[in-house]
C-alpha cells in the first residue's frame, strides 16, 4: 500500500464516521485488488447481510450461512473460486443483478474483539472481491482454493497482488465493530429514555393518587421532597439519554450553501428567550455584531445552530451565578480569506480549573443536573465541519472562538 493510500486510510480512521470509513475502505480494496467490484458483509442472525457494495442494489440484501460468504465467515479461510462452478455460490445475488458472477475472492474480516476462552477469534464479517477473469492462475492447482488467512498474510511473495488489500482488513474490522457498537448502544439508550419517561409519568400518577386518598401525606415536607428528588433524577437521566442520542446522530450532516449570519441570528433569537428575566434571576443582555459581508459556505445550519446554542446557553447560566455583575453575552462573526469565524464572549466568573482542563470531555460538569455533553456535542459538530474551537477563560469571563 502506497504512502498516499495509507495517509487516506489514517485520515479516515481519525476523522470519519464508521460508515464513511467502511465505504472508503471498500473502494480502496477494489482499487488495490484490481477487482471489478466488491462488497462487505456482516452477520445478522442466521444470514449475512450486504452492508456496503459498489453495486447499490445489493446493499441490505441477505445470503444464507451456507453461501460462500458464510463458509468464509465460519471457517475463517480465504476462499477463491469460480462462482458458477461452486454450489455454495448464492444464485439469488446474480438473479438480482441480472448478470453472472465469475471469479470470487472471499476474505474473512478479523474481529476486533479479544479471543474467546477457547483461543478462537471468529471473523467479524466478510470482504468479497469480484473478477471477470481468473486472477490467480498458477497460484492454485484447482478451484475452489482455500487458505488460512495467516498463511496468506505471511506469504507476501505468493499473494503479492492481495497484500495491500489485506493491510486494510484491521481498519475494516475496527469500523464494523464501532458501527455495531453505536447501533446497539443507540437502541439501548433509546429504550432507556422511554422507560424513564414512563417512570416519570408513574411518579406523577402516584402523587395524584396520594393527593386523592391521603392528602395529609403530601403535606409532609419530607415526603414531598422525596417525590421531587425522584422526579428530578428521572428527568436528568432522560435528558442524559436524549443528549447521548443526539450525540450519536451527529454524523448525518446535510451540507449546503449557508449564510452563517442567518444561523447566528436564529441562535441569538433563541438565546434571548433563555436570557430573559425570571422570578429568581435578572436578565442577561445578548448583543450580536454580525459581519456585514459574510460569504456563503457549505455548512449544516441546523447542527451549527445546536452547537452555538449550547455555547451561549452555558454562558448565560454561568453569568447568572454572579448576580452582582450584570450579565452581557456578545456574539460576533467575521471572515478572513476562506475561513469564517464566530466569537461567543461572556463576562461571567470564568471556569473552574478542573473543567477548563477537560473542557470537551464528555460527562465533565459542575452544573447541577447537567450531563456534561453540551460542549462535547458542540466540538463534534465543529470537527465535522473541519473547523476548530478554542476557549480562553479567566475571572473576567470566558470566550469561545470558532473557525470554520
Amino acid at each position: 500500500m502506497s504512502n498516499r493510500n495509507f495517509s487516506e486510510i489514517l485520515t479516515l480512521s481519525l476523522g470519519s464516521d464508521p460508515k464513511s470509513l467502511l465505504k472508503a475502505s471498500l473502494d480502496m480494496c477494489i482499487a488495490l485488488g484490481h477487482a471489478d467490484g466488491g462488497s462487505i458483509l456482516g452477520e445478522e442472525g442466521p444470514y449475512l447481510k450486504f452492508l456496503f457494495s459498489n453495486e447499490p442494489s445489493l446493499i441490505g440484501r441477505s445470503v444464507p450461512q451456507g453461501s460462500l460468504a458464510g463458509a468464509c465467515l465460519l471457517s475463517g479461510h480465504v476462499i477463491y473460486t469460480h462462482a458458477p462452478s461452486d454450489r455454495r455460490h448464492f444464485d439469488g445475488v446474480d438473479s438480482g443483478l441480472g448478470q453472472r458472477t465469475q471469479y470470487l475472492l472471499s476474505v474473512p474480516i478479523p474481529s476486533a474483539l479479544p479471543e474467546s476462552g477457547q483461543g478462537l477469534k471468529k471473523a467479524g464479517g466478510v470482504l468479497q472481491l469480484l473478477y471477470r477473469e481468473d486472477v490467480m492462475q498458477g497460484l492454485s492447482d484447482a478451484l475452489p482454493a482455500e487458505y488460512l488467512l495467516s498463511d496468506v498474510l505471511a506469504d507476501s511473495g505468493r499473494f503479492e497482488q492481495f497484500g495491500p488489500v489485506l493491510q486494510i482488513l484491521p481498519i475494516i474490522a475496527f469500523g464494523m465493530e464501532v458501527m455495531q457498537l453505536r447501533q446497539t448502544s443507540y437502541q439501548v439508550i433509546h429504550e432507556l429514555k422511554n422507560k424513564m419517561i414512563s417512570g416519570l409519568s408513574w411518579v406523577n400518577c402516584i402523587s395524584v393518587d396520594l393527593q386523592e386518598r391521603f392528602p395529609e401525606a403530601l403535606s409532609d415536607a419530607g415526603i414531598q421532597d422525596d417525590f421531587d428528588i425522584a422526579a428530578s433524577a428521572i428527568r436528568e437521566g432522560s435528558e442524559l439519554a436524549r443528549n447521548y442520542l443526539q450525540f450519536t446522530k451527529l454524523y448525518s450532516s446535510n451540507f449546503e450553501p449557508t449564510d452563517l449570519n442567518t444561523v447566528l441570528t436564529e441562535t441569538v433569537g433563541a438565546v434571548r428567550g433563555l436570557a430573559a428575566p425570571t422570578d429568581d434571576t435578572a436578565a442577561v443582555e445578548v448583543l450580536f455584531a454580525p459581519c456585514l459581508d459574510m460569504p456563503l459556505k457549505p455548512l449544516d445550519g441546523s447542527q451549527l445552530k445546536m452547537a452555538f446554542f449550547n455555547l451561549c446557553k452555558n454562558a448565560v447560566e454561568a453569568m447568572r451565578q454572579n448576580p452582582d455583575r450584570p450579565g452581557v453575552l456578545t456574539v460576533t462573526s467575521g471572515s478572513e480569506e476562506a475561513r469564517l469565524w464566530v466569537s461567543i464572549k461572556d463576562n461571567g466568573p470564568g471556569m473552574p480549573a478542573e473543567i477548563a482542563e477537560n473542557l470537551f470531555s464528555p460527562f465533565k460538569t459542575k452544573k447541577e443536573g447537567g450531563t456534561g455533553l453540551g460542549l462535547t456535542i458542540a466540538k463534534k459538530i465543529i470537527d465535522i465541519h473541519g473547523g476548530v474551537i478554542r476557549c480562553e477563560s479567566n475571572a473576567e469571563g470566558t470566550q469561545f472562538m470558532v473557525r470554520l
